[in-house]
């Protein structure tokens, strides 16, 4: 790096002109970060030497070899149908993201506009209503959406409800976060024109606002459903209903060809919604 300056005729700095292991700062900090690891590690009982070498090549052979089996009804004579299977819990488990993003727009939506400081920060009643939306999108996006469908599984008992609700809480702070940022970020010059010829409030954000952002709400809904339906699976696992639900109970029960299944069934779901969203987003860019 020193010969970087020295060909350019400038001067080398100071913390640049000795080598590294004269610097005391690098030293401290190198010395520092070892230090970090060597705790984490212990703390974290992180250890190669624990890895189940024995048991581990007989694991990942069942899961080279999905059983298809597990796609439908595994106790039809106990009253199970199609939708108890693999591919009727995945079908719900989208169902799941969609219909918990649709809530959330509904709420994130009207919030949004009362989130945006370009919108809301012309007198003192309105900033402050700014101030206590923006403030309410950060604490429901600061909680996990794990803790949420743990909790909504306790009041809405285990089950899709408790992850609709759930999930539709956690991205109605992450959605009005971004339609509030899309909002604020649009050309004020519409609003000052509509607003000098005596327009209200709300005939300003119909004719001035609304047409810049359609398409990034659109864009950012689309992301947000791509990203429930990929989180949708998780939330099984804490009771938050969906395929998750059975792929938990066939780990617990060592059913491991039946849970490689599950997976290759959420890794080719995800992987399809994906595509299918870039493509949309792709086209409104």
């Amino acid at each position: 790096m020193a010969e970087f300056f020295v060909a350019r005729g400038l001067p080398v700095p100071p913390e640049l002109s000795r080598p590294w292991y004269l610097d005391w700062r690098r030293l401290v900090a190198i010395l520092g970060t070892l230090a970090i690891l060597a705790v984490g590690f212990q703390l974290t009982e992180f250890d190669v030497r624990r890895l189940q070498f024995d048991y581990a090549p007989n694991i990942l052979g069942q899961l080279a070899r999905p059983d298809p089996s597990i796609c439908g009804p595994q106790f039809p004579e106990f009253g199970e149908t199609w939708l108890d299977g693999a591919c009727g819990l995945m079908l719900v488990t989208i169902f799941l993201g969609i219909i918990a993003t649709a809530l959330a727009v509904v709420i994130a939506l009207p919030l949004s506009f009362l989130g945006a400081r370009n919108l809301m920060t012309v007198n003192p009643v309105t900033a402050v209503v700014y101030t206590v939306v923006r403030f309410v999108f950060t604490i429901v996006r600061s909680i996990d959406v794990l803790i949420v469908v743990i909790l909504c599984a306790v009041i809405f008992g285990i089950g899709t409800a408790a992850g609709v609700v759930a999930l539709a809480f956690h991205n109605i702070g992450v959605l009005g976060k971004l339609y509030s940022e899309a909002i604020e970020s649009i050309d004020p010059g519409p609003i000052e024109a509509i607003t000098a010829t005596g327009a209200n409030r709300f005939q300003v954000v119909w004719s001035a606002v609304l047409p810049q952002i359609v398409n990034p709400f659109v864009s950012f809904t689309i992301y947000r459903l791509d990203t429930n339906v990929r989180l949708a699976p998780i939330l099984g696992l804490v009771g938050g209903g969906g395929i998750g639900n059975i792929l938990f109970q066939n780990i617990q029960l060592l059913h491991y060809r039946q849970a490689s299944f599950i997976i290759i069934l959420i890794i080719v779901t995800v992987a399809a919604m994906d595509f299918m969203s870039a493509q949309v987003r792709k086209r409104l860019a």
